[in-house]
Order: structure tokens, then sequence, then C-alpha cells
């Protein structure tokens, strides 16, 4: 797949699809000069850059940037904790369509939500190893954008804000994890361990779709007391922190028990996670790992279980293998494991129905918007080992139509 070089993008104005002045009649899109975010030298901070006016082929695809979401992969990749080739980052987007050759599914005007895993080849990731979209304009291949299914439409008539359509994606992933495990363990009470966006989303989700409970595990009781008292959470979901006693952990599933839980935290705190829920689950549990972990990490209390392999045992939707049979040699427990990479065009759908529906909106996750040009800054924070702790939101948002930014939820 070939994404316009680093350059690509625009600056254009900020309201409706129109295409900028300077257009040739001609088939040949010209894109002019623009604001990217893109990663300093030394790989350890973003930067906004200006990139130069170029034509481009007319077999590719124009978007303009409306939002885009900030995750936690982007983080650690800036970090050093997870590879990532790309030195434009972010995989969350919404954009409309400037540009679009004939026949590729899109067409200018269209409101698209970006899927960045290719679902033939999802190695290949727009954010981690192609260029991604932090950035006025958004640039790809269309016949890649076909076969990768990298871009899915907004339906006619959805009223979301571009800002609340940017949880899409993510909401996504989290709605293709719980299907996941409904399949294998129905509706058990669910432990997650992990509070950021995808651990948030899905402790609000599982009692909705399943009427069971959700423990939510946050690093801290600071945290944990922080998130209650940030956003609204059902009846059945509990907020507690990692150093909450098994006992009383259990006792938070009503009795029965977790026979599901999530893995959602950060790279660097995967291995702790994974030991802490394998002491609290019961004989026989699935659990879900979102959290990734180093391609030559092995646990030792689960032998030479392929912990990073396990995401790939389902790709976008479209390809699934059966869960990962597991023991843990210090309990003794028989476990399964479960994963994906990606999600499919049908999860995203249905996570834009539910955003529609209020069922879950961008006001259940704590966030803040900024300008492309605050980015850098907000990234730092949110790395910076004096300033992450301190920061009141959990999600932050490009706002592509922002001139001051700063706004937020959540009490922040």
């Amino acid at each position: 797949m070939r994404l316009a070089s680093p350059g690509w993008g625009g600056r254009l104005p900020l309201s409706g699809p129109a295409l900028p002045e300077g257009y040739p009649s001609s088939k040949m899109p010209r894109v002019p000069e623009h604001a990217v975010v893109s990663r300093l030298s030394d790989r350890s901070g973003l930067a906004v850059k200006r990139q130069s006016a170029e034509y481009l082929s007319d077999s590719v695809i124009v978007i303009k940037m409306r939002s885009a979401g900030v995750c936690g992969t982007d983080l650690a990749i800036l970090a050093g904790t997870r590879p990532g080739q790309a030195e434009v980052l972010g995989h969350e987007g919404v954009g409309i369509v400037l540009y679009a050759p004939e026949d590729c599914g899109v067409s200018k005007g269209a409101r698209v939500i970006v899927n960045p895993v290719h679902r033939k080849h999802p190695r290949t990731v727009i954010g981690h190893s192609r260029d991604g979209v932090f950035r006025e304009l958004f640039c790809l291949d269309a016949a890649d954008a076909v076969e990768g299914s990298h871009l899915v439409l907004c339906p006619m008539g959805c009223s979301l804000e571009d800002t609340e359509l940017v949880l899409a994606e993510p909401l996504a992933s989290v709605l293709y994890s719980l299907e996941l495990l409904r399949e294998k363990c129905g509706a058990a009470s669910l432990l997650i361990r992990g509070s950021g966006t995808v651990g948030i989303l899905a402790a609000k989700l599982w009692p909705i779709l399943t009427g069971s409970f959700a423990i939510l595990v946050s690093k801290s009781e600071a945290h944990a007391r922080w998130l209650r008292e940030s956003t609204r959470w059902p009846a059945n979901v509990r907020i507690c922190c990692g150093t909450t006693p098994a006992s009383a952990i259990g006792e938070c599933s009503a009795g029965s028990g977790f026979n599901a839980a999530i893995l959602c935290c950060s790279r660097e705190s995967a291995p702790e996670g994974l030991c802490w829920l394998l002491d609290v689950v019961q004989d026989g549990a699935t659990i879900d790992l979102m959290a990734g972990f180093p391609a030559a990490y092995r646990e030792a209390r689960l032998g030479s279980a392929d912990l990073d392999g396990v995401r790939w045992n389902n790709i976008c939707g479209i390809s699934g293998s059966p869960p990962t049979a597991v023991v843990d040699r210090s309990s003794g427990k028989s476990l399964y494991l479960i994963g994906h990479r990606g999600t499919g065009e049908r999860h995203i759908l249905q996570a834009i129905e539910l955003l529609s529906r209020r069922v879950i909106s961008m006001a259940d996750i704590p966030h803040r918007l900024f300008t492309l040009e605050q980015l850098p800054g907000a990234v730092n924070q949110m790395l910076s080992t004096k300033t992450r702790h301190h920061t009141n939101w959990v999600k932050a948002i490009v706002d592509f139509s922002q001139t001051d930014g700063g706004e937020s939820n959540g009490g922040c």
C-alpha cells in the first residue's frame, strides 16, 4: 500500500467539503501546503511541521481530517515500548472525502471513518507501519483502501459530531472483544484490568449487553476514585484498584466469580496485569488479551504460550481461530486465551449505531479537545512521569475545527 509521502495533506478551509482553490480541472489532485504532526528525529515526541503543496496520482483518495483520537498505542510507540515505523502517528480518524477516483467505494463529500488495520495484510496498520491521521489532510491509495477496507462510510443521516464519531473505531474494537467473550463465556461477570478508553467502554457496555456485573480495575485508589466521580456508570459496574484483595474483588461479582476477563492495560504493565488476572479468575475462565506483549515475552506460569500471537487468532472480523487453551502452572487452573487484531466494517457500523442512540457517548469518556497545534504538548504531558498522573482526561481528541482548543468533560 502506498500512502502519500509524509508530506501529503493540506491546510484547507475548515468548513464544508469543497475542493480547495487551485485544484486543476484534470483528475490529478493537488494537495496544498498543510500542517502535519510528525515524530521528532529522536522519535521521543511530536512536532508540528508544514508540508509543501504537491500533485498526487489520480489513484489517490484525499481526505480532509475533521477529528482524530490519541490512543494508548500512539503513546506506547513514542515511549519506545511498542515498535512503529510511521513518522505520522494516529489511527483513529474521521474525515470528509475531497477527491476520490471512480469506483473506489467513496466519493467527494462523503464522511468516512478510518479503519486502520488492513484486513488482508494485518501487519499493515495506518499510524503504525504506515503514516497516520495526525495531519490536516490524509491520503491513501484507492486500490489499497478498497482491498484493506480502510474506509467506512458514515451512514446517511447520522447526526453525530465529528468529535463524537472519532470514538467509533475504539468502540468497534471493544465490541469485537465482547463478541468473542460472549461466544465463549455467555453472560458471565466480567473483570477488566486497565482503565483507559477501552477499559471504560468495556465496563459500560458489558452490563448493557449481558445484564451481568463488570468490575473495572484501575492502577491506584486515587485514580479509581477519580474515575468513579468523573463519569456516569451503570448500577452493576464497580471500580476497584489493583491493590484490592482478590476476595473483595470476588464479592463484587455477586458471588458468581469471574469467568471472563479483559487485559487492556499498557504494554509495560501487561505482564503484571496478566498475573493479577490469573490469580483472580476462576478455573475455566477466558481472558481476552487486548494489551500487547513483546514478541519474545513468555509468562512462566503459562509455559510456552505465545501471548502476542494470541491476538492474531482473529483478524478484522473475517477470520478466526478457537481460543488457546493453557494451564496456569501456579494454580493449576485451566484457562482460555483469546484476542483480536483490527475490526470489521460491521463492528464500526454497530459502534456508530450505539453512539447515535446514545447508548454510549463521548460524555462516558473523560476527554479533552485539542487543536492540531496543541497535540504535541498534550502528548508530552501524557507521556511525562511528572505530569501524566495529574492529567484530568483519559482521551485526547484533535478537533480540526478548533482554533483555541482545551474543551473538556468529566469535571476537568
